[in-house]
C-alpha cells in the first residue's frame, strides 16, 4: 500500500510560504532593541529629528519598539514575493504585497534598508560566486536581519561586531550548503566572528550570547539534519570562546581598554532595583 503525503494545512502552509521560522533571529534582534533602547517601548525614537522624523516613522504617536515588532512579521511578505519573481509559484501573492506595503508604512527607512539588504543576499546569483561577492552577500544579512538594531535601536557602535557576525553565520550556512567558492576564505571569516567578540563585549554579554546561540543552532540541526557537523563546530568555537573569556574577563571589552569611551554605556537600569538575586 502506497502512503500518500498529506498536504500541509492552511496554517502550516502560511508558516512555510512566509518562512516564519526565520522569526527566531529577528525576534532576538527585536528583544535586543528593547534591551539596548528601553525608551523605544514607550516613545518614538526619532522624535529628536523634529519634522524629519516623519520620514522614518509616519505614525509618530506610536512607540517605535512596538512598530519594529509588528514589522518583523509583516516584512515576511518578501519571501513569497521573491518566490513569485523566481518562478517558484505561478501567481502573485496579493497578501504578500499588502504585508510589504504595511511594513513601509510603519517604518519606511528601516524597511528600505532591509529590502536593500535582502536583495544584496542574492548578489552571487546576479553577479558571480566568488569570495568578494559572497562577502557582499553576507553583508546583506546584516541590513536585513540586524537592521532594526541600527535604525530603531540606534546602536551604531555594533556595526563592526555585527559585520563579523553576519559574515560568520552566513558563511557557515554556505559551507553547510556547499555554496561557497572558497571554503578556506569562508572559514577564516567565520573565525573572525568569535575572535572579534572580546573586543566589543563584556564577559556576561559573551556568555549570554553563547547561551542563546548554541540552542538556536541546535534547532537548525533538528529541522535541517545536514547542519549537525556545523553545529558541532559552532559549539566547539563557543566553548573555546567561553574559556578564553573567563581568562581575559578583567580586560574585556578590549576596545574600551584601548579607546576609552568608544563603546557607549548600553546597560539599562534594573527593572526591579530592590531585587538583588
Amino acid at each position: 500500500m502506497v502512503e500518500e503525503n498529506a498536504e500541509p494545512g492552511p496554517i502550516m502552509k502560511f508558516i512555510q510560504d512566509y518562512r516564519l521560522k526565520m522569526l527566531i533571529p529577528e525576534l532576538l534582534v527585536v528583544f535586543g532593541v528593547w534591551y539596548l533602547k528601553p525608551s523605544s517601548l514607550t516613545s518614538n525614537v526619532y522624535s529628536f529629528l523634529g519634522p524629519l522624523s516623519l520620514l522614518a516613522q509616519p505614525l509618530y504617536f506610536l512607540p517605535s519598539g512596538i512598530l519594529v515588532l509588528v514589522t518583523a512579521f509583516t516584512l515576511h511578505g518578501i519571501y513569497p514575493l521573491d518566490n513569485y519573481h523566481e518562478g517558484k509559484i505561478p501567481e502573485l501573492p496579493r497578501a504578500a504585497v499588502i504585508m510589504i506595503a504595511i511594513s513601509f508604512f510603519f517604518l519606511p527607512l528601516l524597511v528600505l534598508m532591509q529590502m536593500i539588504g535582502y536583495f544584496m543576499t542574492e548578489a552571487t546569483e546576479f553577479f558571480s560566486r566568488n569570495p568578494l561577492w559572497e562577502r557582499f552577500e553576507s553583508f546583506g544579512d546584516l541590513l536585513f536581519y540586524a537592521g532594526a538594531m541600527f535604525f530603531v535601536g540606534l546602536q551604531w557602535w555594533l556595526l563592526i561586531p555585527v559585520f563579523f557576525l553576519s559574515q560568520g553565520v552566513d558563511g557557515i550556512h554556505k559551507i553547510a550548503h556547499h555554496e561557497t567558492s572558497s571554503e578556506t576564505i569562508t572559514w577564516i571569516f567565520y573565525l573572525l566572528w568569535p575572535i572579534s567578540m572580546p573586543f566589543f563585549f563584556s564577559p556576561v554579554e559573551i556568555l549570554a550570547m553563547a547561551a542563546l546561540s548554541i540552542p538556536a543552532f541546535a534547532f537548525y540541526s533538528y529541522i535541517r539534519p545536514y547542519y549537525t557537523y556545523v553545529t558541532a563546530v559552532h559549539t566547539l568555537t563557543f566553548a573555546i570562546l567561553i574559556v578564553t573569556t573567563l581568562v581575559m574577563a578583567p580586560y574585556l571589552p578590549i576596545a574600551e581598554m584601548w579607546f576609552p569611551g568608544f563603546i557607549p554605556d548600553h546597560i539599562p537600569p534594573r527593572a526591579f532595583p530592590g531585587i538583588t538575586w
